[in-house]
């Protein structure tokens, strides 16, 4: 048995033709979606950002004479100043200085006052961020941001964290001073106070009074050295540019938020369609028919009845349904070559459109000038009689070859024929057009009689150029299989995006195991849109009737 699985590997055509058709469903989810991203922030409250700007300088300034005079602050290292923005000092001096913020209600600055308080809790900090680097030597430039809903807010709580930041800065340098000061203040004091149990200096003091009286001047010196280091004490930190009020705000961006959910969506939608695609493995273009060692013999339209009263059977006949019927039934006769032209044709699901495309090729072959018969062979569930309406009900009949019966006696049902083939007679629906209907169902007897079909199948197709047999779905019942192996060929209607692929597979093997000719495919309810990549031309025609061929 041949295998006719499709390789297990990436078919980009195949892809590229599953996104063409679903080109409407990647686009409107992106759409959808950019546009209810775009709503959402829109109505969003905007946020505008201040920045100021200070700079981390180094301990030395290249003046000896300064460098021993002036006492600095140790440089930052890398994100300390992000750090000192959470830190409880900072926040105070800055939840003071919003008392003389403008633009603020009471409940407004209170509720600023309590988000900064939880940012640090939460350890990060959202409203005022600081940003930037410093070299090796503390050298470096940092931004100070504030965000907040009033432009002029948003600018004074930036200058008041960058305050707020110095003030801390300079206050690192003081640390080591305070506390040598405060240290040498209490062994001051503790001099003073051994000097004083030892009573009043005279003239000439103890050797105990002149120790203790050294110490204090040694030490009162080195105090008042460190009171005047405690007011030469600078930070690393000096402030470049102070913030403005912004004019436009930074947040939300409905615009650029839009655009980038939308592709976004457009790429998921995409990959999506990709994976249920090859999840799904169903039968959508000429290509999945090639792995199969099939043949793709035409695509018949979706038709849509637009005229009241009108039926799908007329409009196949005109318009592109006729053009692409009439492209099949060239095919079909191709591929039938000199054999007696006996054609089955099944589906592999209810609901192809298999017996609306079987009367439709019956046709197409009449208007050609061949005599063309018509066999109904779907006892279950029999549409030729609705499909052909009128024509089906009140046409002459006419007697099926060897066949003379007397009157009152004719066999004008399928189940009939084939009981007493001498008196069978087909409905005459044109000149080059006989129908054979089936009863209702007879006693509910469903199964035509295998041997008796073949034979009458022999005898009426010597009065024939082409006979084609309207079977039930090829996998619901056996009676397909069983008229299988009777025909010249079996064409089998699919719908594509429908048929999975392992059940065609599994309709061939059945088929081949029954010794069927397998003539090929006919897509059924095509997009008129993608009509044209299973031929790749199409042809108009001019006023004066001449066909022209178009690229």
């Amino acid at each position: 048995m041949n295998d006719r699985t499709a390789p297990d590997v990436i078919d980009l055509t195949r892809s590229l033709q599953v996104l063409k058709r679903s080109a409407w469903v990647i686009a409107l989810s992106a759409a959808v979606v950019g546009v209810s991203t775009y709503a959402y922030f829109k109505q969003q409250t905007p946020l505008y950002k201040a920045s100021t700007m200070i700079v981390s300088t180094g301990n030395q300034t290249g003046n000896q004479t300064v460098n021993q005079t002036l006492v600095s602050a140790p440089p930052l290292p890398s994100g300390a100043l992000q750090g000192a923005l959470l830190n409880l000092n900072v926040l105070r001096t800055i939840n003071a200085g919003l008392q003389k913020v403008t633009g603020l209600t009471p409940e407004a600055r209170a509720a600023l006052q309590r988000k900064l308080l939880n940012e640090a809790a939460a350890g990060r900090s959202s409203t005022v961020r600081a940003a930037g680097d410093v070299d090796m030597y503390g050298n470096g430039i940092y931004t100070i941001s504030a965000r907040h809903p009033n432009p002029r807010v948003a600018a004074q709580l930036a200058n008041l964290a960058t305050s707020a930041l110095i003030t801390w800065d300079a206050q690192r340098g003081l640390v080591k001073v305070s506390s040598a000061r405060e240290a040498l203040e209490v062994q001051l004091s503790d001099t003073e106070t051994r000097l004083a149990r030892l009573g009043p200096v005279g003239t000439t003091p103890t050797r105990e009074q002149l120790t203790l009286l050294n110490q204090q001047s040694v030490r009162t010196n080195d105090l008042n050295n460190l009171r005047a280091l405690e007011r030469a004490v600078v930070g690393s930190l000096a402030l470049v540019a102070q913030a403005v009020t912004p004019l436009k705000p930074v947040s939300p961006q409905p615009a650029r938020n839009a655009a980038v959910a939308g592709l976004f969506a457009l790429l998921a939608a995409t990959a999506l369609i990709l994976l249920r695609s090859s999840l799904s493995r169903t039968v959508s273009s000429d290509i999945d028919l090639r792995g199969m060692h099939l043949r793709l013999l035409g695509e018949v339209p979706r038709l849509r009845v637009v005229k009241k009263g009108q039926s799908v059977l007329t409009m196949m006949h005109k318009g592109k349904g006729a053009d692409s019927v009439t492209f099949l039934a060239s095919n079909i006769r191709g591929r039938l070559g000199q054999q007696p032209k006996t054609v089955m044709v099944t589906s592999l699901l209810p609901g192809d459109g298999k017996s609306t495309l079987v009367a439709g090729l019956a046709g197409s072959f009449a208007a050609g000038g061949l005599r063309t018969l018509l066999i109904e062979a779907d006892v279950r569930h029999p549409t030729q009689r609705a499909l052909w309406g009128l024509a089906a009900e009140t046409a002459s009949w006419v007697n099926l070859p060897q066949a003379a019966p007397f009157p009152g006696e004719e066999a004008r049902a399928l189940q009939a024929a084939l009981r007493n083939p001498e008196a069978a007679q087909a409905r005459r629906l044109t000149d080059h057009l006989h129908l054979v209907v089936t009863a209702p169902h007879e006693g509910g007897a469903t199964r035509l009689p295998t041997e008796a079909f073949r034979a009458a199948l022999h005898t009426w197709s010597q009065g024939y150029d082409v006979v084609l047999v309207d079977a039930p779905p090829a996998l619901a019942i056996s009676d397909p299989l069983e008229l299988a192996s009777m025909v010249s060929g079996v064409l089998i209607v699919l719908e594509p995006g429908k048929a999975n692929m392992s059940g065609v597979q599994r309709l061939l093997d059945t088929l081949e195991l029954a010794s069927a000719s397998v003539i090929g495919v006919a897509f059924n309810k095509i997009d008129p849109r993608h009509m044209a990549t299973a031929y790749g031309y199409g042809y108009g025609y001019h006023p004066s009737g001449l066909p022209a061929e178009h690229a």
